[in-house]
């Protein structure tokens, strides 16, 4: 195979570069992240799902408008959202009247975490968004600023 820790690395089969193999992916994990290895790793799972599954005929024939229109027969109204899963209508939670009382002493600002809610609060108004991606990147950069200035780094405005 390769002079690496075989459990967790791998040889690129584009490339050859090593990379760490994704647990979730294992043996299946043949290609690295990098953009051109990712292109080859497409090209090559879309020619061998094509084979297995006779080509571009799979959409063309007339067996594909069947195949369709038995999938929505099986699945009516499988655009519209769903609003709980089985589990949630079969588990319901019942407050018993000990837990009530306890639930009665505690404050709800006790178990809201202030401190988070206060940074999130200033970030969004500092730059002028409620959108939880634009805040966490701004939390990472501003991460990073205060990493360089606790070890006497000068950061980059």
């Amino acid at each position: 195979m390769n002079n690496h820790h075989s459990k967790h690395t791998r040889d690129c089969a584009h490339c050859g570069a090593p990379f760490a193999i994704n647990p979730r992916v294992g043996r299946r994990h043949r290609y690295c992240g990098r953009p051109e290895c990712v292109r080859i790793s497409q090209a090559v799972s879309r020619r061998k799902w094509l084979t297995q599954n006779g080509g571009k005929t799979y959409y063309l024939n007339a067996n594909a408008k069947d195949r369709v229109r038995t999938w929505r027969q099986d699945n009516p109204q499988y655009w519209k959202k769903k609003t709980g899963g089985k589990r949630a209508q079969e588990t319901e939670f019942v407050v018993t009247k000990k837990l009530r009382s306890i639930l009665r002493d505690v404050a709800l600002q006790d178990s809201i975490d202030t401190n988070l809610a206060l940074k999130i609060g200033i970030i969004s108004h500092l730059t002028g968004t409620a959108l939880q991606d634009v805040i966490a990147k701004e939390i990472r950069r501003l991460m990073l600023r205060g990493h360089a200035i606790l070890q006497g780094k000068i950061p980059k405005l």
